[in-house]
């Protein structure tokens, strides 16, 4: 027998086979579905807009693409970025600067907040001055004080006297400034009876000042994020209601010359005498050419008016943009913003009785 024979032959040990490269999730290629998307987006809010506006009729929607343009709906949108994109802003910076300051360690909240640069924050704080209603500035006013104390007390904890000037000294000395100038809208709300409008106005300067920070640590976390996440969850619902109300199409109202069976004439110029009845029309205006007039009225129908049966036609305002409360700061409503309170004023419109439905003049009766 040969020597070693019976013996198991050695084992060679086994490689371990090769790990594949991990693929990091946020590689610059994945962008690309983010990027296709972005063109179609303002065109998938534009069909859902109209399809709610024509009463999710497939055939008024069908009309209506025809004659809506994307680009009126991109100026929508503006509007609306105009004052959910400060408070975006703000906010994130508000609760990542709270939770920074409170607790001292990062989170996903804070990581957030860090890459909102200073110059993004002061550009968020004059837009929303420029747009937001008068009845949201001291909530403003309340957000800006604490993002400044809170950025000086994360970037300059050593300096004492710097920490107490920007989170007490100067929320305290512009809260009683705020008071001050707000006192007789405070006043007209209590007499008007508004609660929520005496407390938007009454509540956030004082606010300002325990915002600072910072606070208890073990509730820093649920306090912050939990605001965040609420925020989070709740924002897209409020702007999407607030998106499918927003105007496309021009609101106008028309007065139409109609006979005693309820036609309107035809061939003839519009006359009130000459027509036995006078017809308010209130609606949304899609198409005009040389015979008729294509409106989409409050119920949802789609009417062709003949050119020679309108009488007058006027340019309506919105519902919402109808004032509800008759608080006002020195001529300033409540529910305007600066620029529209330094615009020429419109209020005539309101006073209109065609945008209410009634008939400017009525028709007389033909003789016998």
């Amino acid at each position: 027998m040969a020597l070693g024979a019976g013996r198991p032959a050695p084992m060679t040990p086994r490689r371990p086979p090769a790990l594949r490269p991990r693929r990091d999730r946020a590689a610059p290629d994945n962008q690309q579905w983010l990027l296709g998307m972005l063109p179609a987006f303002p065109l998938v809010l534009l069909v859902l807009r109209l399809w709610y506006a024509g009463r999710q009729d497939t055939q008024t929607l069908l009309l209506l693409v025809q004659y809506v343009s994307p680009l009126g709906m991109l100026s929508s949108i503006l509007i609306i970025a105009v004052w959910i994109v400060p408070a975006v802003v703000l906010t994130v910076r508000a609760l990542g600067g709270l939770y920074q300051v409170s607790a001292g360690t990062k989170s996903w909240l804070v990581g957030l907040a860090d890459r909102v640069p200073d110059w993004v924050v002061v550009a968020a704080a004059f837009a929303g001055l420029l747009g937001w209603q008068l009845r949201f500035l001291p909530a403003l006013l309340m957000m800006v004080l604490a993002v400044a104390g809170l950025s000086v007390r994360d970037r300059f904890p050593d300096q004492v006297v710097a920490v107490r000037m920007a989170c007490v000294v100067v929320p305290a000395v512009v809260g009683a400034i705020a008071y001050v100038a707000l006192a007789p809208a405070i006043v007209d709300a209590v007499r008007e009876g508004e609660p929520v409008t005496l407390a938007l106005l009454a509540v956030p300067p004082g606010l300002a000042l325990l915002l600072t920070g910072p606070i208890p640590r073990a509730q820093a976390w649920l306090f912050t994020h939990g605001i965040a996440m609420a925020v989070a969850v709740l924002l897209p619902i409020m702007v999407g209601a607030v998106f499918l109300r927003v105007p496309v199409l021009p609101l106008v109202a028309v007065e139409v010359a109609v006979d005693r069976d309820g036609t309107a004439p035809a061939g003839a110029a519009p006359a009130p005498a000459r027509s036995g009845e006078v017809e308010v029309v209130v609606g949304n205006e899609i198409a005009v050419d040389d015979r008729m007039s294509t409106m989409l009225d409050r119920e949802g129908t789609v009417r062709f008016i003949p050119n020679t049966a309108l009488i007058s036609k006027i340019l309506c305002p919105e519902p919402g943009e109808v004032p509800r409360s008759r608080v006002d700061l020195l001529g300033w409503y409540v529910e305007q913003s600066m620029v529209s309170w330094l615009a020429p004023d419109s209020r005539g419109l309101y006073d209109d009785p065609r945008c209410q439905g009634r008939p400017r003049h009525r028709a007389a009766s033909p003789g016998p």
